[in-house]
């Protein structure tokens, strides 16, 4: 069984724009790694249905750009809406494909596209809302920075996280745009980056690039409360690092977390439903700054894209215990920093 997947990456150096990876789950082997699609600064992609999105920059106008996927995943460049300064950092598509949300960090946006679901086209930018707030953290916190949004679980609104100014902020959308109804204020300078959502919906688990931090948040019709922190490093390490992605594992029993600097994956066992987390391990990536990874449809294995030395660590995961096994680390995808499955 070969599974098929993407990695977005940087562009700054070797980096390709989109990768196209396979699994060979029977032989425990990452088969290829190649380039899917070259195109500037391409790091973030989502699926949805048969098309990819991916973020693109290009003569300096950013925005983001549709593909077409084919049978066996090869791309085929649909169109794309570029009428920003600034690039994005991350991408969702909504349940019914006729909205795609945009996350901005530098200039600390969340943007609004309308999309054609027949055709995968994107048609147009529909909305750009300019975040406000800072932290305590002078260098990453001068400002707002949106680091990540999607859409809620019950579908009805969308989730931005704020990573300079500590918030997690609930907008309503439609085609008139976005509209911010209300915002969770975290502890100052923790810097909050990604979230994942609990199957049921009730639960969010929340990472902090800044402290490295899992926040356990509670989610009831656009608003959310913090349950529990817990901390994805060792007490005793002093070292410079920094929380990268967070995902769950899709029998919704393990939350995973990737501490970029300590080079780690921290391993959580969900309790009580949802509203509580146990540490299982930590255990080494097996690369150099684990911007984002991913785990395979079936369930069975973790992929991790590596920003700095580039190359894509295989796990095995035990299904059971929610532990990780490195069986390879020798596949390079250079600069890459999203992870995506067919």
């Amino acid at each position: 069984m070969n599974t098929i997947g993407y990695i977005g990456s940087y562009t700054k150096g070797e980096g390709k724009g989109i990768y196209r990876f396979t699994v060979n789950e029977e032989a425990k082997k990452i088969e290829t790694v190649e380039t899917a699609f070259e195109v500037p600064a391409s790091t973030y992609v989502v699926k949805h249905g048969d098309y990819l999105y991916g973020i693109k920059k290009e003569d300096d106008k950013a925005g983001v750009a549709a593909y077409k996927i084919g049978e066996e995943g090869q791309l085929e460049y649909i169109n794309d809406c570029r009428e920003s300064a600034e690039s994005g950092c991350h991408i969702w598509v909504t349940d019914d494909g006729k909205y795609l949300m945009e996350a901005v960090y530098g200039a600390g946006e969340v943007r609004l596209y309308s999309l054609q679901p027949e055709t995968g086209e994107v048609l147009q930018l529909i909305d750009t809302v300019v975040q406000d707030g800072k932290g305590p953290n002078e260098d990453r916190q001068d400002k707002a920075h949106t680091h990540f949004i999607q859409q809620t679980p019950d579908l009805k609104y969308a989730v931005a996280i704020d990573l300079g100014a500590d918030e997690v902020i609930t907008f309503k959308f439609s085609d008139n745009g976005f509209e911010r109804i209300r915002a969770l204020k975290l502890p100052a300078g923790v810097g909050p980056r990604h979230l994942t959502f609990n199957e049921n919906g009730q639960y969010a688990y929340l990472f902090t690039e800044l402290s490295n931090d899992v926040f356990v948040l509670n989610y009831n019709d656009g608003t959310f409360e913090v349950l529990e922190q817990h901390h994805a490093v060792p007490a005793d390490f002093s070292g410079n690092t920094q929380g990268a992605a967070i995902r769950m594992s899709r029998d919704n029993k393990f939350v995973y977390a990737s501490n970029r600097g300590h080079q780690s994956i921290a391993v959580y066992k969900v309790e009580e439903d949802g509203a509580k987390l146990s540490l299982v391990e930590i255990t080494d990536c097996g690369g150099d700054w684990p911007r984002d990874f991913n785990i395979t449809p079936s369930d069975k294995f973790l992929v991790c894209a590596h920003e700095v030395s580039g190359n894509v660590s295989l796990f095995e995961r035990d299904s059971a215990t929610g532990r990780l096994t490195l069986l390879e680390n020798d596949k390079q995808a250079a600069e890459g920093v999203c992870v995506q499955f067919l």
